[in-house]
């Protein structure tokens, strides 16, 4: 009997039904406003393609540091404490409060009043296939252009830790389900299904390649955000992405037998970047400089050099991340926006964000120098100079987001100045880029393109990854 509840408890995690759309709209934000399961979409019933495996569970840090959490959940839901049940097949009775107090934290239901008081935890088990919980004001991609808070649902294990007497949300769920609330946040559910694969098998990998590699001292393996992949929970799932998770099940990328570093950004511009010129690591064999496509910037030359990437940048190259002839569905049309792109900051807010950044204060800015650049031009070294002090801004991160807020679409740009007075200050600076995100790995949009001229997902990950094999770990 123990080892069937085990495997019940699996398969719940692993196979759950899932709504295959959320409701955004949240009238009242102090409320938790439950969500509809969508019938259409069955579990599946074979019980013998269940492993039991550890590794089939990953916990994902959600919050950090609150105070004070609203929340509520659907379908019947254990509650335990170190261990000990407190509630057993408690049902769903309007909003609850978590609240740390000192080492413990205090449960209280906002509507009823009931209220309980633990020491350090509480986890709330799901008792069926379609409960699921509720968090509110969850904050995402703070300082990003995507930035918002929101409420959002989740399946599987909720924990409330207080640590430090501040509360840390962490879900623990089964991989496959993880994947469903990834792949859907990571590319437009309205991708090609060969891109959606490709995403998905890059997304798995990165569980296995990044567990235990970054966050050792914390109760979760992986954080919800871009710095591990985002993770929304039930926000954005579709049967296309939960069928792309599926149909690849079990694959992993993997290079001399071992996960890679499964990169991947929105739009790379033509020109995809290596690792080393993005983060200052090693060369990884498989992450390589090269066009986006057969001749993508080859016919401009060394891209490095400055000349030759002002022409690159004011042509749009026939790459794969170039779709305005491509057939894909107009819902991707959002990315055409930044295979090229131009903004302009004024030479004040630039002086603010340089000073707010770096803690230099350099006085009237005279002038931005590019003064290193990677094979797909992508800025790596730049040079602020101004009336007092200059300053040296190392790495294309540090670059996008020193110079701008929210930060620069990436580092792939050159700058013209506008409105230069007698003394020798513009009163601001053009930004003529290309590209959205770092520009190693696959490139979303391109993988987009390379799927609408009829290429699969073997294909899209072997020009992205070269020499990587995909290994199917359930075998």
């Amino acid at each position: 009997m123990k080892f069937l509840n085990q495997l019940i408890i699996i398969f719940i995690f692993l196979y759950g039904c899932t709504p295959a759309s959320i409701n955004k709209k949240h009238a009242e934000p102090e409320k938790i406003k439950p969500e509809k399961i969508d019938p259409r979409i069955q579990t599946p019933n074979k019980m013998d393609e269940i492993k039991i495996l550890s590794r089939n569970f990953i916990r994902i840090g959600i919050m950090e540091g609150e105070t004070n959490i609203l929340f509520s959940f659907s379908g019947p839901y254990s509650i335990y404490s170190k261990g000990k049940p407190i509630f057993s097949k408690k049902r769903s009775s309007g909003t609850w409060k978590v609240v740390s107090k000192n080492t413990q934290i205090q449960l209280e239901n906002i509507e009823t009043g009931e209220r309980i008081d633990v020491s350090k935890e509480l986890v709330f088990k799901p008792e069926q296939v379609s409960s699921y919980v509720r968090i509110g004001k969850i904050q995402s991609g703070k300082g990003w252009h995507w930035e918002q808070t929101r409420s959002r649902s989740y399946k599987g294990n909720i924990d409330f830790i207080n640590i430090n007497e501040k509360i840390t949300v962490v879900n623990e769920v089964g991989i496959e389900q993880y994947l469903y609330g990834v792949v859907p946040s990571e590319m437009s559910p309205q991708s090609p299904v060969e891109a959606l694969k490709a995403q998905a098998i890059l997304a798995r990998t990165n569980v296995y390649s990044k567990i235990g590699t970054k966050y050792k001292n914390k109760p979760y393996s992986l954080t919800s955000d871009v710095y591990s992949q985002v993770y929304t929970g039930l926000e954005n799932v579709s049967e296309r992405t939960n069928k792309a998770v599926d149909d690849t099940q079990g694959m992993i990328l993997t290079y001399n037998g071992k996960p890679l570093e499964a990169l991947f950004h929105s739009v790379c511009g033509g020109y995809l970047e290596g690792n080393d010129i993005i983060w200052g690591s090693a060369r990884l064999p498989y992450l390589q400089p090269k066009p986006c496509g057969t001749e993508s910037g080859i016919e401009f030359g060394d891209l490095s050099i400055e000349k030759n990437l002002k022409k690159w940048i004011d042509s749009r190259p026939d790459s794969y991340c170039n779709i305005d002839k491509a057939k894909v569905d107009p819902a991707l049309d959002f990315a055409k926006k930044y295979l090229r792109w131009e903004t302009r900051i004024s030479r004040k807010k630039l002086e603010n964000n340089i000073r707010s950044s770096t803690g230099v204060d350099i006085g009237d800015l005279k002038d931005i120098t590019v003064t290193g650049r990677g094979s797909s031009g992508k800025a790596k070294r730049v040079k602020i100079t101004g009336t007092k002090r200059s300053v040296d801004i190392n790495k294309e991160l540090n670059i996008r987001k020193q110079l701008s807020k929210p930060p620069l679409y990436s580092a792939n740009f050159y700058i013209v100045k506008e409105n230069t007075a007698k003394n020798g200050l513009a009163e601001s600076y053009i930004f003529k880029g290309a590209g959205f995100g770092h520009g190693a790995g696959m490139c979303q949009i391109g993988a987009c393109g390379m799927a609408a001229k009829g290429k699969n997902f073997k294909e899209i990950i072997a020009f992205y990854f070269p020499g990587s094999q995909i290994t199917d770990i359930g075998k």
